[in-house]
């Protein structure tokens, strides 16, 4: 099978593309010999690295955003190219990293089964979208539908189809029901279509995905590349398995600290 782990990155903020490329390192040091490929408006960041890359232009970003209207419609439209360079493919977003082996994640990977972050039940909004007739594929939204969290999603070469059909109807979503969680809200609705069923991806992988560990970790992402950024691959490898971006209780404290008043 083609295996292939993906991340998507893009825009001014250097954490992301840095994020993408530190987890990435993480990654080949929990899993030697991983295929990684990284869609990016920022290829050469990633050239000396043991990752490919798809170039992302910024006429393609404009078309894939519907225009500038929704902005997580290029995490959609990449996610779909690269599938195509996939058997099964999982996928992070940049603020996630492995702290363990998850290539065992696969097995788990088949055209009736895809893994997602977590499933966070139907929102608040959901009953916006009932009556406007928005429609995936041949499925004709309710309102009632459960979202999963696609921070991490694991999907099958033959679910191609169901990510190309989720994409036309998030800017319906997300204009009526005023989220930028569209995208994420269709996605797991077409890969639960006709059969297909999603699970939470149960792995070895943490996150700063909330303000406060954005706040401490965005800053140490970008020092390892500083510090060791010019160091030979193996040990920037080597060096990126162990390095920290989840706080201890004592980075907590000063957090809490300095925001006293």
């Amino acid at each position: 099978m083609n295996d292939v782990f993906g991340y998507i990155a893009y825009g001014d903020n250097k954490v992301y593309h840095f994020g993408a490329l530190l987890s990435a390192l993480k990654l080949l040091d929990n899993c030697p010999g991983a295929r990684i490929i990284v869609a990016t408006d920022r290829p050469e960041l990633f050239r000396r690295y043991p990752i490919e890359t798809i170039t992302i232009t910024a006429d393609q970003k404009e078309v894939m955003s519907f225009g500038w209207r929704y902005h997580f419609g290029i995490k959609a439209r990449c996610l779909i190219e690269i599938l195509k360079q996939a058997d099964r493919l999982l996928f992070m977003d940049t603020d996630m990293y492995p702290v363990g082996n998850i290539s065992r994640s696969f097995e788990r990977i088949a055209p009736r089964q895809s893994i997602m972050r977590l499933c966070e039940g139907p929102h608040a909004w959901c009953p916006r979208l009932e009556g406007k007739d928005v429609r995936i594929g041949d499925y004709v939204l309710t309102g009632h539908e459960p979202m999963w969290n696609s921070g991490i999603l694991g999907v099958h070469r033959d679910n191609l189809a169901a990510l190309i059909d989720a994409y036309p109807p998030m800017i319906a979503v997300h204009e009526i029901a005023k989220i930028d969680a569209a995208e994420q809200f269709c996605i797991g609705i077409a890969l639960s279509q006709n059969g297909r069923a999603i699970s939470p991806h149960r792995l070895p992988i943490r996150n700063y995905n909330t303000r406060g560990k954005k706040a401490f970790a965005g800053p140490r992402v970008l020092q390892f590349f500083q510090t060791h950024g010019d160091a030979p691959m193996a040990e920037q490898i080597r060096r990126a398995g162990r390095y920290r971006l989840w706080r201890n209780p004592l980075d907590v404290w000063r957090q809490r600290h300095r925001q006293s008043p």
